[in-house]
């Protein structure tokens, strides 16, 4: 299983990356996806959420990809002032305009909250987090007594279980000897 990783889920959005500069002089930002490219096709919708959670919708005007970043350009943003304006925003996209999935991916936000059990039915806790390392991903599981458990996102590690209309889904952990014990 891949996980496609995208922020947390705010209603029907998805935060998916967060302006981190203007870039030049004609109002174009550079966006920093928080994981994976940044397909933002022209004239989609991009959200912008400042640290209420309050969202100001933009059209895409352009695109472009450059190393780990994304340069756009918003219809309404014209010069650098205004790009510097937006700086620090994150960047959320509608969840219907998401990328469709291959049969082996899921999406980051698809597990968060999901309850976590062993392969012998043990509650675990909750996923509440991910963190990105060079290696690999590590999905953070917080038990009821707040303890957390960094098992890695690796299919060797981890299914969605259920999930189908009567059961609700579910992460089985199947974690590398003694992470449970810590």
């Amino acid at each position: 299983m891949r996980i496609r990783f995208t922020g947390a889920r705010r209603g029907g959005l998805v935060e998916v990356g967060k302006i981190v500069k203007p870039q030049g002089v004609k109002g174009e930002v550079k966006i920093t996806p928080f994981a994976g490219g940044g397909d933002f096709p022209a004239d989609s919708e991009l959200f912008l959420l400042d640290a209420s959670g309050r969202a100001r919708s933009y059209r895409l005007l352009a695109a472009r990809a450059r190393a780990e970043a994304v340069i756009v350009q918003l219809a309404g943003v014209d010069d650098r002032d205004g790009a510097e304006a937006l700086r620090g925003l994150v960047v959320a996209v509608a969840l219907a305009d998401l990328p469709p999935l291959s049969a082996d991916e899921i999406y980051w936000h698809q597990l968060a909250g999901l309850p976590a059990r062993t392969s012998d039915g043990r509650e675990i806790g909750t996923v509440r987090d991910f963190l990105l390392t060079g290696a690999r991903p590590i999905l953070v599981v917080v038990d009821e007594a707040g303890r957390e458990y960094l098992v890695p996102a690796h299919e060797e590690f981890m299914t969605i279980q259920g999930g189908a209309a009567a059961e609700a889904a579910w992460l089985r952990l199947t974690p590398p000897p003694g992470l449970l014990d810590l």
